[in-house]
């Protein structure tokens, strides 16, 4: 919101040129992968971001990622999902963008089925919940921790790299994105896609109930 605010009050802004394709990413850019969450996970160029143009509030959650100074690169998996996700970023502010590249790319990220997250917590992975506060004052998976997906890249300096990551949400979305941005700092990191906290609850998972003094 400030981004937009401070454009508003500068100077006119002319219509930004067209995006195109590019031969390769180029250096010293934030790769920004707005293909669906299965194929980020199957095959995606090294640092990624993972954003799905196709989920919902697309353009606030690139915001909340996106470095405002950075050069940008979209990748897509059509050049119409490129164009769809170039009018959504400057729809908040990111006016100058790199280009576009197709395809896929090397790197896997592995999601974690909730069945499986007990066995993993028993082997020493640690389990982020990035939802919101408010959120996780509604009831969380004990033992976890709480640093919301828009602020990882601020405050998870100290999310270790020893171990596997979880990342875990209400459905799904957030926990994809908090993962790449693990992920692109070389972390160990593995998404829960598949459900979330209530999914998790109501296969018995054990829960901490929390209520804030005077709420």
């Amino acid at each position: 919101m400030a981004r937009l605010v401070e454009l508003n009050r500068g100077p006119h802004v002319a219509a930004a040129a067209a995006v195109e394709e590019l031969p390769a990413v180029p250096e010293g850019t934030t790769v920004l992968d707005v293909r669906p969450v299965g194929d980020y996970l199957a095959g995606h160029r090294q640092g990624a971001l993972s954003v799905p143009v196709s989920g919902t509030s697309f353009a606030t959650k690139a915001g909340f990622v996106l470095d405002e100074d950075g050069r940008t690169v979209i990748h897509a998996a059509t050049a119409a999902e490129a164009e769809r996700a170039t009018r959504g970023l400057r729809s908040v502010g990111f006016l100058e963008l790199e280009g576009y590249v197709l395809g896929e790319g090397p790197e896997r990220i592995e999601a974690v089925d909730l069945h499986d997250l007990d066995g993993l917590l028993e082997d020493g992975a640690e389990l982020i919940d990035v939802r919101e506060r408010d959120e996780r004052d509604g009831g969380y998976i004990a033992g976890s921790r709480n640093i919301p997906y828009r602020l990882l890249a601020v405050a998870g300096a100290d999310v270790p790299t020893d171990r596997p990551v979880v990342t875990i949400c209400e459905s799904g979305a957030r926990a994809a994105i908090a993962a790449s941005i693990l992920a692109a700092r070389g972390v160990d990191a593995r998404p829960v896609v598949d459900g979330g906290i209530n999914d998790w609850a109501a296969h018995g998972g054990r829960m901490v109930e929390f209520r804030r003094c005077g709420s």
